[in-house]
């Protein structure tokens, strides 16, 4: 019993052994899992995932780490990633090149083509790649008439007299041109292929050619300090900071919406794959310092962009349009607010709004927003202007709101126009509604009545109201109230709110009261009450009547005629 025991207490140390000597690894997918203080100070390679969780410290320190396709760090929010003085190379970093699409020859994208390297004529067979098409594209010598482009590849052929020779290659409709590689092919010798961003060229960028690649996401905070980095991508919604850094095919890093990123010292960058280093968003922080080189050329430092900006209205069906958008600073097509007062700017799509020139200069959005047509029911009359401002600064938020010279009312009081506590069915009573615009803009409101007691409709004429109410003023509606029946009853009326609005009470309303009144049939016996119902009535009869006389009269004359 006991030596059974002692086997099990043995497989049990040993299991707890192996567990806590591995508290890194997850044995499902094989991730790397950081939870606690980390350091890697011996050069190593990684094909898995690596989690860096809250309160995790990975340090990456005086080694060179090589990253394969598809593997992801991540640093999540409470979790810290310390590289220093270190190396990360994608194992399959980019080899393509990609053109910006110019076509002046001073843009125009182009590699060199090494003839001097032969001796007698060989060939130069260009590939696209397996994601890419040289589909009306051109290739361009210079003394040469372009050349018509198509399918995945093409071969130019040279004699034993060409020498050094750029090819320029431009899209259709500005198109970049992706190049994968190119084979060089003498007639005599053996072919040799290069990369094509082993070629010298010019006006071009880093490509992906098999579209894969390694990742660094930053949930949490970085750093990388004094570290070279070859490939990869770099997406950043924490706190990054890159100081004295070289960062080498790689661009453009993404900076999301409320991250911090902060390049500074001599950090350095070289062929992005695309057209800028850095893309920040709108509202996300952006430290470039003033020693920090960017790839240069056609690629800037950065671009700040937004997506699914918009404009939030108080109503539905307000049109407008955008001037000076874009760095090209266009007038936008017009936009027209949704049901819920939404009107998406650019249909909702991301655009630039800033931009870090590769010379050092910088551009940012100046946009306005124009008010086209924004009507409700209470401004209407074409004498009363648009709601919203005419125009306003498009700013770096998601939501612009635009809630400024539209009216506000509220109903002051609802009152009798005399001091009695009883009102005839016959003659009525008159009413006093005070209105009050608060707002600062003018509007045009009518009111609706009903009895209080029951919440019917009652006689007020005409919907009251239809006066002009200027901001910071008040009015008073004045209007004959009606009611048929001997009872005690009040009156409530309310202001009628447009039914253009999101919200009923977006521009103010509301409704007031006047208290209950006895209301009486009036005596019958009362002649000051009857008597001109009498005599319209005997007038009524004898204007029939000699109405029926005449006409028989004329009957009979005429009967005489024939």
């Amino acid at each position: 019993m006991k030596h059974h025991r002692a086997i099990l207490l043995n497989l049990i140390l040993i299991a707890s052994i192996v567990f806590s000597g591995t508290p890194a690894v997850n044995a499902q997918d094989n991730e790397i899992v950081i939870d606690s203080a980390v350091e890697w100070v011996e050069d190593r390679s990684i094909d898995s995932d690596v989690t860096i969780v809250s309160g995790g410290h990975l340090i990456i320190n005086g080694i060179t780490l090589d990253i394969a396709d598809d593997v992801t760090i991540i640093v999540e929010e409470g979790g810290t990633l310390s590289v220093d003085n270190s190396l990360l190379n994608a194992e399959n970093p980019p080899n393509g090149l990609a053109g910006y699409g110019y076509w002046d020859e001073e843009n125009r994208s182009a590699v060199l083509i090494p003839g001097s390297d032969y001796d007698g004529p060989f060939e130069a067979t260009f590939t696209s790649g397996e994601f890419s098409s040289f589909y009306g594209s051109q290739a361009i010598i210079e003394g040469q008439e372009p050349i018509d482009l198509n399918g995945t590849e093409f071969t130019l052929s040279f004699d034993e007299n060409a020498d050094d020779v750029w090819i320029g290659l431009v899209g259709y409709g500005h198109q970049s041109v992706h190049l994968a590689t190119v084979t060089m092919t003498p007639d005599l010798g053996s072919s040799i292929t290069y990369d094509a961003i082993d070629l010298q060229h010019r006006n071009m960028m880093a490509l992906d050619t098999d579209q894969n690649t390694c990742n660094f996401v930053i949930n949490g905070e970085a750093s990388f300090d004094a570290t070279s980095m070859l490939g990869c991508e770099i997406d950043v919604s924490g706190i990054m900071w890159i100081i004295d850094s070289d960062i080498h095919r790689v661009g453009p890093i993404i900076s999301n919406e409320n991250a911090f990123l902060s390049i500074d010292g001599h950090t350095t960058f070289t062929m992005s794959k695309d057209d800028h280093d850095v893309r920040a968003h709108a509202n996300s922080e952006l430290l470039w310092g003033d020693y920090v080189n960017g790839s240069g050329g056609l690629t800037d430092r950065w671009e700040l962009r937004i997506a699914n900006q918009y404009v939030q209205f108080d109503a539905k069906d307000v049109l407008f349009r955008i001037l000076k958008m874009g760095p090209q600073e266009i007038t936008s097509s017009t936009y027209s607010s949704d049901e819920n007062g939404i009107g998406m700017i650019a249909g909702g799509e991301e655009r630039v709004v800033g931009i870090g020139w590769a010379d050092g200069t910088e551009w940012n959005e100046q946009a306005l927003i124009e008010i086209i047509d924004y009507r409700v029911s209470w401004n209407m009359d074409p004498d009363l202007p648009n709601y919203g401002v005419d125009r306003m600064p498009v700013t770096m938020d998601q939501q612009i709101v635009m809630d400024s010279n539209t009216p506000y009312i509220e109903f002051i009081s609802l009152e009798y126009s005399n001091s009695e506590n009883e009102a005839s069915t016959s003659a009525g009573v008159g009413m006093i509604a005070t209105i009050a615009n608060r707002g600062d803009a003018p509007a045009v409101v009518f009111l609706d009545c009903e009895i209080t007691e029951t919440g019917q409709s009652t006689d007020v004429g005409s919907f009251p109201g239809g006066e002009r109410i200027d901001p910071n003023s008040e009015v008073m509606f004045q209007f004959q109230w009606r009611h048929y029946s001997e009872e005690n009853v009040g009156i409530t009326c309310e202001v009628l709110t447009p039914t253009q609005l999101v919200e009923d009470d977006a521009f103010g309303g509301g409704s007031a009261s006047a208290n209950s009144l006895d209301w009486y049939q009036p005596d019958s016996g009362d002649d000051t009450s009857i008597l001109p119902v009498i005599i319209a009535i005997i007038s009524g009869a004898a204007i029939m009547g000699l109405f029926i006389y005449r006409s028989i009269s004329q009957k009979e004359d005429e009967d005489e005629l024939f």
